[in-house]
Order: structure tokens, then C-alpha cells, then sequence
């Protein structure tokens, strides 16, 4: 899907657009991409993981299958263009269902969690990036400031969340609790725009 020869240029494939100048390695052609990461169907949503290399994605890819959410491919993430949407797979056959857990080699997740525990493809519908733990600071400066943002994917806009990640940090519930919250704004519900609105009425009503 994705050819040497045709890796015509390169830019940040899952960058934020306000900054831009971070370089990620990827290969793009005029309608299909690839990037390291790994992807999963979480909720019945195609949601893609990425992060510094030693970040700990497989670690949590491995609780997220142990969740009972679908592994789509490990390490080199394959998406194509199809009908302005994103269709996520593995890019070569031969590695559907594996992963690469360091220290113990590549583990054949169909056959120690079953093929249930696989998903061929999916559309994307968000990306999730691991940042360092620093990156709460930030946010504890600002407690309405949140993590969100877009990314141009081959010409579709799709979600981009900053997940922090630390120590006590249970971050296969915050994946999923970031899975539901995007498909809810999705929906049309911001339960965080809607709390600010309703706090912001309340002050407004008792100043009158």
C-alpha cells in the first residue's frame, strides 16, 4: 500500500497543526499513509497511539486488549483514503495480530487472547498521543485548559488528545474515558464546554 519509491515528501502526519515543526518519521502517497503507533478498535471506534519509542504503548495496548477492545496492528500503522475516510489496517499480512513487547520478543495476540481479539480494519476516528507527565504542570496552571486538538490526515480533520503519562496514572481507563468523550462531542455533547456554560449562568444569575 505504502512504497519506498513513492514516499514523494514528508512532513508530521499526526502533528498538532499549531505546532508543526515537531518531525515524526512517516511515509505518505497521495491516498494512503503509514506511522509508528498502533492501532486499535476501542468502543467501535478506530483509535491510533502514538509516542516516543520506550513510552510504554505496547504495555498499554496489552491492557487495552485484556479490556476486551481489539488489536488492529502493532508498530507500523497502515491507513488508506477511501470515501474522505480513513480506513486503519496492518500494512503487511504477515503481522496481523502481532506485537512487539520488549524483553519478551513478538507475542501472537490471536493465539494467546483469541482472534476475537483482532480486528482486520476500522475508520480512524481519533489519535492519542503519550506525552510526559510534565505536561500536567502546564495544565495544573490553567484547570480549564485542555489536551485537544486536530490533525490534517490526508486531507480529514480527525481529533488529536495529549494523554500524560505517570506514575498512578491508569491509563487504559483514561483511553477509554478519551474514546467516549470524543464520540460524545462527536454527538454534539461537550460535558466540558457544558459545565463551563452552566457555571458561567449560575455566576451571571446571582451578579443580577
Amino acid at each position: 500500500m505504502v512504497s519506498d519509491l513513492n514516499n514523494s515528501y514528508q512532513n508530521d502526519l499526526f502533528a498538532d497543526t499549531n505546532h508543526s515543526k515537531r518531525k515524526l518519521e512517516w511515509k505518505s502517497t497521495q491516498d494512503s499513509i503509514a506511522h509508528h503507533g498502533i492501532a486499535f478498535e476501542i468502543f467501535n471506534h478506530g483509535v491510533v497511539i502514538i509516542g516516543k519509542s520506550g513510552v510504554g504503548k505496547s504495555e498499554l495496548g496489552l491492557e487495552l486488549i485484556d479490556r476486551g477492545h481489539r488489536l488492529i496492528c502493532d508498530d507500523l500503522v497502515s491507513g488508506q483514503l477511501i470515501n474522505h475516510e480513513i480506513m486503519l489496517s496492518a500494512p503487511q499480512s504477515f503481522g496481523i495480530g502481532f506485537m512487539e513487547i520488549r524483553g519478551i520478543g513478538f507475542v501472537d495476540i490471536g493465539h494467546f487472547y483469541g482472534m476475537q481479539a483482532l480486528c482486520q480494519q476500522q475508520k480512524l476516528a481519533l489519535v492519542i498521543e503519550l506525552v510526559d507527565n510534565s505536561m500536567l504542570d502546564i495544565v495544573n496552571q490553567n484547570r480549564l485548559m485542555q489536551l485537544i486538538s486536530e490533525v490534517d490526515v490526508l486531507g480529514v480533520k480527525i481529533p488529536l488528545y495529549k494523554l500524560p503519562i505517570g506514575a498512578n496514572r491508569n491509563l487504559p481507563v483514561l483511553v477509554e474515558l478519551i474514546v467516549k468523550y470524543a464520540a460524545s462531542r462527536e454527538m454534539g455533547y461537550d460535558s466540558h464546554n457544558f459545565f463551563i456554560e452552566e457555571q458561567f449562568n449560575m455566576i451571571k444569575q446571582g451578579d443580577n
